[in-house]
């Protein structure tokens, strides 16, 4: 019990380090949760400080729910708990992401974090729903849709691959339609938007972080 306790927890607070703050408040002096959609992820932060910023926090932001996967999965945990504990670090270290103890429990949607973890704990399901994000970005130049649309695919596809290679398919597929669901609760407010017609589409309504009427987010 305790290996299940240490696993989540480090991963929660490795998930916590939300990138999109550290580097807006490091670089720019300023706090990313001021500016466009409020969210501390790659997506706000590529609407606000540009590709190269938006980059780096997507990079560091998967990194670090590999590196909970990867800590619980071979130093926390013995070979007989490793597949749970993975589950459970792959599972905290998003929560972490998305309500982070550092910031205040105001974090980002979970899509970078998720995408390291499956990196390192279910690397063949990765390309699969990345396959399927890009599909949908390519076509609806949504961030937000092709998000949901991919994190809903994901316990799909994780149950089907399972069985497709006769491994067990309760652990991976229950793990992942929770994170599926955290993801898509985390994107409410653009689904409704894009149910209104009113969701920004990539390249648009690009934020100027000097812009005083700005930091309030746009709604």
């Amino acid at each position: 019990m305790l290996r299940y306790i240490l696993s989540a927890a480090a991963a929660y607070l490795l998930g916590s380090l939300s990138f999109g703050i550290i580097f807006s408040k490091a670089k720019y002096k300023k706090d990313i949760r001021d500016f466009g959609s409020n969210n501390a992820g790659a997506s706000n932060t590529l609407r606000t400080f540009g590709k190269g910023a938006a980059a780096f926090v997507f990079l560091f932001d998967a990194l670090k729910g590999a590196v909970a996967v990867l800590l619980a999965r071979y130093l926390l945990c013995g070979d007989a708990n490793a597949q749970l504990c993975a589950y459970l670090a792959m599972l905290f270290s998003v929560l972490g992401h998305m309500f982070p103890v550092f910031f205040g429990f105001r974090g980002g949607k979970g899509v970078a974090t998720t995408c390291g973890a499956l990196a390192a704990l279910q690397p063949v399901t990765l390309p699969f729903v990345l396959v399927v994000f890009l599909i949908v970005l390519a076509a609806g130049k949504m961030i937000s849709l092709a998000s949901v649309v991919s994190a809903a695919l994901l316990p799909i596809a994780t149950f089907v691959l399972c069985l497709a290679r006769d491994a067990p398919a309760r652990l991976p597929t229950a793990v992942t339609a929770i994170l599926a669901a955290l993801v898509i609760f985390m994107h409410r407010e653009n689904l409704r938007r894009i149910l209104r017609g009113e969701e920004r589409k990539l390249g648009e309504d690009k934020v100027d972080p000097n812009a005083e009427d700005q930091k309030e987010g746009l709604k």
